[in-house]
């Protein structure tokens, strides 16, 4: 690197291709072993938890020996987040760019129901990791062929990584909140209070949301699958004419 070139962040530069090893011992510990010890840290006790003494510890080892692998906490998480997607076995694509999209939702927020602590790491994080550009090959081409240009492929595959971390983070907030309680069991527990508003008169909206709407008795589920549909549908309705056939 010349004096003129930016340096690279830590998390950046750790996918860089490492220089030819000359002789001498080989690497003690994989990539995928130091993340699986830090993956298992924080589904145990959550992300606040993994630490490089912790992961060291977990790995029989000493804190200082993770550095020759990785410079710093944020390098740790960059191969948490990558190595997830490396670990999860997705489906077949099967050419239908709407199943195949909805397979892809569906598959992001499973994973992060499952590792609620992703949602920190994969917020806003763009990563050049093996296994995420891996996942973003397949999702663009899933939307490859609909007569977008690279600029919409990569939007509108980003929209939908957006959606579901954002309705993930909601859902986990919501379920931490109620304790898990939704649709006709929440309703329950909250009747008398939504009947007093209700009675008010002074929340017409919100009076035919408890009347009239599916939403609020709706399992979590349920409701991803509708919001997905009308998320699916804008894609639809922006594509290029040919792209709709």
């Amino acid at each position: 690197m010349t004096a003129e070139e930016p340096s690279l962040p830590a998390h950046v530069r750790m996918w860089m291709p490492q220089p030819k090893r000359g002789r001498g011992p080989a690497p003690a510990y994989s990539r995928e072993q130091i993340a699986d010890a830090a993956i298992g840290i924080a589904d145990r006790d959550g992300l606040g938890a993994v630490s490089m003494r912790k992961v060291a510890a977990e790995l029989g080892t000493g804190a200082m020996s993770l550095y020759r692998y990785v410079e710093n906490k944020h390098c740790l998480y960059e191969l948490m987040a990558d190595r997830m997607l490396g670990r999860r076995e997705w489906p077949e694509l099967t050419g239908d760019w709407r199943t195949d999209l909805r397979d892809l939702a569906r598959g992001q927020r499973a994973i992060m129901l499952e590792h609620p602590w992703l949602t920190e790491v994969w917020s806003g994080r763009p990563t050049l990791g093996p296994n995420m550009l891996a996942g973003l090959e397949r999702a663009l081409s899933i939307v490859d062929g609909l007569g977008m240009g690279i600029d919409d492929m990569f939007e509108t595959v980003g929209m939908i990584d957006a959606w579901v971390t954002g309705y993930v983070k909601n859902e986990l907030a919501a379920r931490a909140d109620l304790g898990g309680v939704a649709g006709e069991e929440l309703q329950r527990q909250l009747g008398g209070y939504v009947e007093s508003l209700v009675a008010s008169g002074e929340y017409p909206y919100f009076t035919r949301i408890v009347r009239e709407a599916r939403g609020p008795h709706s399992t979590y589920g349920e409701h991803f699958e509708r919001t997905l549909d009308r998320l699916l549908a804008g894609i639809e309705a922006t594509l290029p004419p040919r792209g709709r056939e």
